[in-house]
């Protein structure tokens, strides 16, 4: 039986889509995103303006799409620390070991500049960002699951679902990050994230 080539045409398209985001990836790091035109992404690329409407509906979902897998590979990282620490350490210490990690991933990895840029597109509403702000992200699952079995053990206890602690919990991060970002660089985003994470602790401990 012989075996089917792949359309060269559909490999081409996969190749320029990479292509393109690989160039708007490494220039939203660089500049503003709103600095960045469709045309300075399309002229590095070697293709035309029409071309890139072929792969992307507008900038702004692609940047949606880069956003997104910032998070989803941020949240995986977040997922593969939690699985390597010790099946019996306190919750406490896990949450408090993940809001370290999660700084630990901001401050290292994405950086404040880069962090600014996203709370501009969050703010400006522009850009499709569920997968950041969504109730649905991994990250919220994680902190649930962590509460969740810290109440079911009998390490915590709340008049308030598991859902709803690990919601105070991001939006506790968020607010942080946001503050890391107005006052940077004076402002110690690790420090200060653990020690609001320990006053949430301190709420809910038995």
């Amino acid at each position: 039986m012989r075996q089917k080539k792949p359309d060269k045409r559909k490999v081409q398209g996969a190749e320029t889509k990479k292509k393109l985001y690989e160039i708007a990836e490494r220039m939203f790091k660089e500049h503003n995103y709103a600095d960045v035109m469709v045309e300075d992404i399309t002229d590095e690329a070697g293709i035309t303006k029409g071309a890139f409407y072929v792969h992307f509906e507008s900038k702004d979902a692609l940047i949606a799409m880069v956003i997104a897998d910032y998070a989803s590979r941020a949240d995986t990282d977040y997922k593969a620390f939690l699985e390597a620490l010790p099946a019996d350490m306190p919750t406490s210490n896990v949450l408090l070991a993940l809001t370290e990690k999660i700084a630990e991933v901001l401050i290292e990895t994405i950086g404040c500049e880069n962090m600014k840029k996203v709370y501009q597109m969050l703010l400006a509403g522009t850009v499709d960002t569920e997968a950041v702000k969504g109730y649905g992200r991994e990250l919220y699952l994680l902190f649930h699951g962590i509460l969740e079995k810290g109440i079911g053990q009998g390490e915590l206890k709340s008049t308030l679902s598991a859902e709803t602690l690990a919601r105070h919990f991001v939006a506790a991060l968020r607010g942080i990050s946001f503050e890391w970002c107005i006052r940077y660089p004076d402002f110690d985003l690790k420090e200060q994230s653990v020690e609001h994470c320990r006053l949430l602790i301190e709420g809910i401990t038995v």
